[in-house]
């Protein structure tokens, strides 16, 4: 007969727990070493009641499946010893003598613990992405979860290096993106942590689960058009919320507030195919985008000229197009000098 043992888990306050305690446990330990189906009952079962505590959970049994995935070494004892000063320097003092036993006995066990995954860990778990697009670029990111970000010219991207660990999926965006998030939740009505995906600029918050919308941060204000799903939207500086739906556009101006703005998001998301689209739009706004795209500066032979408006869609797709286009909408001449523009009345 096959007696089984079972192993009892001790009454612990794990929800409580950072990750230096789970470190520090044996029981957390084990179950990261040897994987036995008793303690991988246990820890699923606390995992799956979703404790507050659960993202350090997670990174603690990263930072130690890390270590143990070293290749083992021979060391000397001059080499564990210096390892084991080294390490302490930067343990606080009342938890050195605790974190100290748990440290000898993953390396006196044959696990060659460096300084270097350390540091990898820390820099993996404190350190961020950021992907840029140069003028007249435009950059497809492919995020950890999925999700695709389009950037447009000049736009920077920035997410946490360990994204798929973090409580909720976040990015921030300076510049112009159309973003495709992927839904990942299971329940509609139960929205756990991680499941909402969050995009930051420097004028709003877009809260969202699945969906896809164009965002843009230039010049002190933020506009968001939806094309898909649904989202919520809130001013940084006011705190003002809104629920947008699909064809909705919010423009929030330097000081927060929304404009009130009759353009549907067809038009917000033209550029990715090449164009923009002009409802009324001046000549000034016109060559401020030109500007933002393509690293210019263009300055007017007459101010005034800057007032004009104009209808209709203008590629982008190129400088060489689009200034032949004003070149002959506004009858003027075009001078170049290094990476300024003149446009000079005829």
């Amino acid at each position: 007969m096959v007696v089984k043992s079972f192993i009892i888990m001790p009454n612990k306050r794990y929800n409580s727990f950072n990750v230096e305690n789970f470190l520090d446990d044996a029981d957390f330990l084990r179950y990261v070493k040897h994987n036995n189906s008793v303690d991988v009952s246990f820890w699923d079962n606390w995992q799956a009641n979703i404790p507050e505590n659960l993202a350090s959970f997670k990174a603690a049994k990263l930072q130690l499946q890390l270590i143990l995935s070293d290749q083992p070494k021979i060391a000397t004892s001059n080499f564990r010893d210096q390892l084991l000063a080294d390490i302490n320097i930067s343990i606080d003092t009342i938890q050195k003598a605790k974190r100290s036993k748990t440290i000898r006995l993953i390396v006196t066990s044959g696990i060659a613990a460096s300084l270097f995954v350390v540091a990898f860990v820390s820099w993996f778990f404190l350190s961020t992405v950021t992907v840029k697009s140069n003028f007249a670029e435009n950059r497809l990111v492919h995020l950890p979860d999925g999700s695709e970000i389009q950037l447009n010219a000049n736009s920077v991207l920035s997410y946490a290096r360990a994204f798929k660990w973090k409580a909720r999926r976040e990015v921030r965006l300076k510049g112009e993106a159309y973003f495709k998030v992927k839904h990942i939740n299971i329940n509609p009505d139960q929205i756990k942590k991680g499941e909402l995906f969050v995009a930051i600029t420097d004028g709003a918050k877009v809260q969202v689960l699945g969906t896809e919308f164009n965002l843009k941060d230039r010049h002190n204000t933020t506009t968001i058009a939806l094309v898909k799903g649904k989202i919520q939207v809130s001013s940084n500086k006011t705190g003002q919320s809104y629920i947008m739906h699909p064809g909705d556009f919010i423009d929030f101006n330097p000081n927060g507030n929304r404009v009130k703005n009759a353009v549907g998001s067809t038009n917000q998301t033209a550029w990715l195919s090449g164009k923009i689209i002009l409802n009324q739009t001046t000549v000034s706004e016109i060559l401020r985008e030109f500007e933002d795209l393509y690293g210019y500066k263009v300055i007017l032979d007459s101010p005034a000229l800057g007032n004009k408006k104009i209808d209709g869609a203008i590629s982008i797709k190129s400088e060489e197009s689009l200034l032949f286009t004003l070149k002959n909408i506004l009858n003027v001449d075009i001078q170049k000098e290094g990476k300024t523009i003149y446009l000079k009345n005829r």
